[in-house]
C-alpha cells in the first residue's frame, strides 16, 4: 500500500506548506488562533526535565546533529558521512558558547549559516544548490516562529524544542523527496515544466467546461419529472453530506479538538485529487457511519494545534492516500499531454522506472519528442521506438 509513498510525502509536505502560508497571513492580518499552547501539559512536561543543563545540552546537539544531517541530505541528494556532520554540530556548540558567553547570541543564526556554506564548499556542491537550500530553509523556520510563536523575541529552550518538532518531520520529508529527484526543487520533479503544467492545467479546464455544457444540455432534454427529480437528488444529496460535516465537527467539538479536526478535514479535501478518486461504499448511511468513525479515531490521534500543525495535516492527507488505494482503478493507454503523475502511476505498473521502455514512453507522451528524435538517442530505429511504445500500452490494456 505504501510502495509511492513519495506522493504521499510530497502532498502532505505540499498541503502543509500553503496551510502554513494561510495561517501566518491570518497572523498578519491580527487573527492570532494557531500559536503554540504554552498551557499544554506536553510544554509542562518538556520544562520539568530540560531544567537540568545536561539534558538541555544532549538535546540541543542532537537536534542539531539531525538537523544538519538532514539538511546535507537535501543540498546534496545523498546519504552523508555521519562523523562529519558530528565534527560540524560540534563547532556549532562551541561557539554557540562562546557567543553566550559574550551575550551575543543572536549572532549564532549568523556563524551557523556561514559554517554550513563553508563545509559544502568544501564538499564542492553548487553555491547556487547551498545558497537555494539556505535561503529556503531561513524562510521556513522564520514563517513558522513568527506564526506559531506568541513571544518571538523572548527566547526558550522547550518553545525551541516544539517549533522543531514540526521542522524535523518537515525536513525528513523533503530529504525523502530530494534523495531519489533529479531537481533540489520538488515541485518540478513531481509535475514537470511549468509549460507542461500550463498545458495541463488549460486541458483540465476545457474539459470541465465541455462537461459542465453536455450536462446543461442533456437536462434541458430532459421531462419536467425528471428535471424535478434530479434538483430534488441534488438538494438532499447536498443537505446530506453537509449533515455528515455537522457532524463530524460536532463530534470534534465535544471532544475539544474542533479546530485539530478543521485541519484534518481541509488536508483531506485538498489532497482528495492528488490519489485519485476516493473510496465510497455503496450505502451512503454505511458511508456516514464509516466517516465519523475514521474523523473520530484521527481527533482522538492527532496531536493538539498548539503542539504541531503539521501532525493533522499528515493524518488528513494519509485519509485521502488511504482510501484512494481500496478504489479499482482503470488504466489508459498512454497519450501526449496527459499529467505526469497519472503517467508515472500507470508505468509503474508495467516496467521499472529506471528501465529504457521507460524513459522512452517519458520523453515521448510528456516530453514530447519525436520518433526520430528518440531513435537517434537510444540507437533504435524509428519502427523500434513504435513497437516499444505499442507493446507497453498493450501491457497496460492486460492490467483491465
Amino acid at each position: 500500500m505504501f510502495k509511492d509513498y513519495q506522493k504521499y510525502l510530497s502532498t502532505s509536505m505540499k498541503v502543509y506548506l500553503f496551510v502554513l502560508v494561510i495561517i501566518f497571513i491570518l497572523k498578519l492580518v491580527g487573527l492570532d488562533y494557531f500559536g503554540i499552547d504554552y498551557n499544554s501539559s506536553l510544554i509542562k512536561l518538556i520544562d520539568s526535565y530540560i531544567d537540568k543543563p545536561i539534558i538541555f545540552r544532549i538535546v540541543q546537539c542532537l537536534l542539531l546533529f539531525l538537523q544538519l544531517y538532514l539538511l546535507a541530505i537535501i543540498t546534496t541528494k545523498k546519504k552523508q558521512n555521519k562523523f562529519e556532520i558530528l565534527v560540524v554540530t560540534i563547532i556549532n556548540l562551541y561557539i554557540s558558547s562562546l557567543l553566550m558567553e559574550y551575550k551575543l547570541r543572536y549572532l549564532y543564526t549568523i556563524s551557523s549559516i556561514i559554517i554550513f556554506i563553508i563545509y559544502f564548499l568544501i564538499k564542492r556542491i553548487k553555491i547556487k544548490r547551498i545558497i537555494f537550500v539556505v535561503v529556503a530553509n531561513i524562510i521556513l523556520q522564520a514563517i513558522s516562529a513568527i506564526t506559531r510563536n506568541n513571544s518571538f523575541v523572548e527566547y526558550s529552550f522547550t518553545l525551541s524544542i516544539v517549533l522543531n518538532i514540526d521542522y524535523m518531520i518537515l525536513l525528513f520529508m523533503w530529504s525523502k523527496i530530494v534523495k531519489e529527484s533529479d531537481q533540489i526543487c520538488m515541485t518540478h520533479q513531481l509535475h514537470g515544466s511549468y509549460s507542461q503544467k500550463k498545458k495541463n492545467l488549460f486541458q483540465s479546464r476545457k474539459k470541465l467546461q465541455r462537461n459542465f455544457q453536455n450536462n446543461i444540455e442533456l437536462f434541458k432534454e430532459k421531462s419536467k419529472e425528471e428535471k424535478l427529480t434530479i434538483i430534488i437528488f441534488i438538494i438532499l444529496s447536498t443537505l446530506w453530506n453537509v449533515l455528515a460535516v455537522l457532524l463530524v465537527l460536532f463530534i470534534a467539538f465535544l471532544n475539544d479538538t474542533l479546530i485539530e479536526c478543521i485541519f484534518i478535514l481541509s488536508s483531506f479535501w485538498l489532497s482528495k485529487g492528488s490519489f485519485g478518486k476516493s473510496f465510497h461504499f455503496d450505502s451512503m448511511l454505511i458511508c456516514f457511519i464509516v466517516s465519523n468513525l475514521s474523523y473520530f479515531v484521527l481527533n482522538r490521534i492527532t496531536a493538539p494545534l498548539g503542539i504541531s500543525i503539521i501532525i493533522p495535516v499528515l493524518l488528513g492527507v494519509g485519509l485521502s492516500y488511504v482510501t484512494s488505494k481500496f478504489v479499482k482503478k482503470t488504466y489508459k493507454p498512454l497519450y501526449r499531454g496527459m499529467p505526469e503523475e497519472i503517467f508515472e502511476d500507470t508505468m509503474s505498473k508495467v516496467t521499472e522506472k529506471d528501465s529504457v521502455k521507460y524513459k522512452i514512453c517519458k520523453e515521448f507522451y510528456i516530453d514530447n519528442e519525436s520518433d526520430l528524435s528518440l531513435s537517434f538517442k537510444y540507437n533504435y530505429s524509428v519502427p523500434g521506438i513504435r513497437k516499444i511504445k505499442e507493446r507497453i500500452n498493450d501491457k497496460i490494456k492486460g492490467l483491465n
